[in-house]
């Protein structure tokens, strides 16, 4: 599966690890398309003190 990291600013990385095995009662979805918001654009420009982590 795909992620992307800000690793510093003014730098996101695409990685990529193996998918995680679902387990009984749990579901593994399939993501076709993602969005940034300001928070994220923050983070690019380095006008952020810490990266928030979201849940989905």
């Amino acid at each position: 599966m795909k992620y992307i990291v800000c690793e510093k600013p003014g730098k996101f990385l695409l990685k990529e690890k193996e998918a995680p095995v679902r387990k009984e009662n749990e579901a593994l979805l399939k993501i076709n398309m993602v969005g940034i918001c300001g928070t994220d654009l923050h983070a690019y420009a380095g006008n952020q003190a810490f990266l928030p982590i979201r849940e989905f």
